[in-house]
């Protein structure tokens, strides 16, 4: 079937830090040094193409909602053609933010360990249950419930912290 992913060896060994490093060092972009402030150009600039992969997410998420509210008079709507821009955008975010924390000097085990704490704090957190509980306003949120501790990366990132 056409569009079909199959399954090969190739597409099971996926490891999105390995993808990033090759990147950056393809374009000379690469940094091996000790964790880091970013520059300030970089750090405008990462800043700025994050904002950028969520304007593009909004966009193909405003549009969908517009085709799905006004049929179009020659057919069904694109749904198909605005959920693969909003997929695109998504994961360019997720390409972005790795290759700022690749830049930073994370390395691998720094952000695996760092993704494993932040998943067991957010495990911990509770759905609201009325809107006004939630900062956002939404039933559609999580919060930290009484007692919730945050992560804690200091140890990560202590040894690291100069200029």
């Amino acid at each position: 079937m056409q569009g079909e992913m199959t399954m090969t060896k190739k597409t099971t060994e996926f490891d999105m830090l390995r993808d990033i490093r090759e990147f950056h060092e393809k374009f000379g972009l690469s940094y091996d040094g000790k964790p880091r402030v970013l520059p300030v150009e970089i750090n405008r600039f990462r800043v700025r193409f994050m904002r950028e992969e969520v304007d593009e997410y909004e966009d193909a998420s405003d549009a969908m909602h517009q085709a799905l509210s006004q049929p179009g008079l020659f057919g069904p709507p694109p749904i198909a053609e605005h959920l693969e821009r909003g997929f695109d955008a998504l994961i360019d975010e997720i390409y972005v933010a790795i290759g700022t924390l690749y830049l930073h000097g994370f390395t691998p085990e720094m952000i695996r360990e760092g993704w494993r704490r932040v998943h067991k704090a957010n495990m911990a957190k509770e759905r609201a249950t009325r809107a006004e509980q939630s900062k956002r306003g939404t039933t559609f949120d999580v919060i930290k419930p009484e007692g919730w501790t945050a992560p804690n990366h200091r140890d990560l990132v202590e040894d690291h912290a100069h200029q």
